[in-house]
């Protein structure tokens, strides 16, 4: 590589010099931050959550309840990891690490993107429908560790996801509520959506990719050619670095998720069956994939396992189950009862499958009758001359 002329070679040493300084940024930044503003406790989500509906009383007598889990017991001993104890849920300083973004910040950012969200999409509306399901997403948030309120919207879709927001945006699909088979089943998975939110993935994750941008900056401008190639290489190790924490990321919200619908009397176990569920689905789409064209050619592509695992969205369905399993197994101190199902979930599965339904009745006089209306021998346009 030729040497830089000099006012390249001045704008580089500038560059240099900002992105330095900006290494240091977020680690004074977030600093500041926790001694300015320590968290809040998570009892003052119960303040700001919504009031309980009536429905809420009648909840408890329909529910059943599960028999004794198939984990295996353990007693409380040192080898949950502090981080992760059941009981201290709200005061383990989860979603600390490297960020950039402020929870004020991070809660504007979900507000922009719930708005664009809102915008564009048709939500159910029944009453009794939303009233539920925010019951039980409420009931998961005061029993987790978040320090922001949430907002549970449903969207009217036959897709099986629930997704969430940074700052404690939840959406969950009509066809989700329809997929399970229980209350608990849904609690799983808006469990593990909500750990997304507490846990600040995705701000922690453009955080790293803010990082490592700011890093290739010195390699290209004084690196020389080896430099160069190497932050030309760093280039294609973002994604894999991004997706690993992505992947991390996700297993973390799989334990999390677990702890609080165990914590707010569920059994986590159904956490599982739903799991299972989604690798059916996967499985068949899988079945239908291999019908297409190439699909042999793309499998015989020698990809190293660990890339396709790098790049895969979340782990593996199987890999997760058991990872699941195993958590529950140590981590979760057995119960003698787990909340199942309740007859209100019952109740909302048959109000949302015959939502989509048409309604025909006979028309009453005086009703108003769109399109045209000809009158016969009584034609409204002469004939032509």
């Amino acid at each position: 590589m030729p040497n830089l002329p000099l006012r390249l070679d001045c704008q580089a040493r500038l560059a240099i010099w900002i992105s330095t300084a900006l290494l240091f940024i977020p680690v004074s930044f977030y600093t500041a931050k926790a001694q300015d503003h320590p968290e809040k406790p998570s009892q003052e989500i119960d303040q700001e959550s919504p009031p309980a509906s009536p429905l809420e009383t009648a909840e408890q007598p329909t529910a059943s309840v599960a028999a004794p889990s198939t984990a295996v017991p353990v007693a409380k001993t040192s080898r949950r990891p502090a981080k992760y104890d059941v009981d201290h849920i709200g005061q383990r300083g989860i979603g600390k690490g490297m960020n950039l973004y402020s929870l004020e910040r991070e809660r504007a950012l979900g507000e922009e993107l719930a708005r664009t969200i809102d915008r564009h999409t048709k939500f159910v509306s029944d009453p009794v429908i939303t009233d539920y399901v925010n019951r039980v997403g409420q009931k998961l948030v005061r029993n987790s560790d978040a320090q922001v309120p949430f907002t549970i919207k449903i969207i009217d879709s036959q897709d099986i996801r629930a997704f969430s927001l940074p700052g404690g945006f939840l959406y969950v699909d009509k066809g989700l509520i329809l997929a399970v088979d229980s209350e608990a089943e849904l609690a799983g998975m808006m469990a593990h959506e909500i750990a997304h939110v507490v846990a600040r993935h995705a701000t922690r994750s453009a955080t790293r990719r803010y990082t490592w941008d700011a890093l290739s900056v010195p390699l290209r401008y004084f690196g020389g050619p080896i430099g160069f190639g190497l932050s030309s290489l760093g280039g294609l190790g973002v994604p894999l670095s991004l997706k690993k924490f992505n992947r991390d990321a996700e297993s973390e919200a799989d334990l999390l998720g677990i702890e609080y619908e165990y914590a707010a009397g569920y059994d986590p176990e159904a956490f599982i069956v739903a799991l299972e569920k989604l690798s059916n689905r996967e499985a068949g789409m899988r079945h239908r994939l291999a019908r297409m064209p190439f699909y042999n050619f793309i499998t015989r592509i020698p990809w190293h396992s660990g890339v396709a695992r790098a790049y895969s969205s979340y782990p593996l369905t199987e890999d997760r189950i058991k990872k699941v399993q195993s958590n529950i197994s140590t981590l979760l101190p057995n119960r003698k009862e787990y909340i199942l199902d309740t007859s209100e979930f019952q109740e909302v599965q048959s109000r949302l499958s015959w939502s989509d339904r048409p309604i025909l009745r006979r028309r009453a006089p005086g009703d108003r009758l769109d399109g045209p209306i000809l009158h016969r021998g009584k034609p409204d346009i002469p004939p032509p001359a």
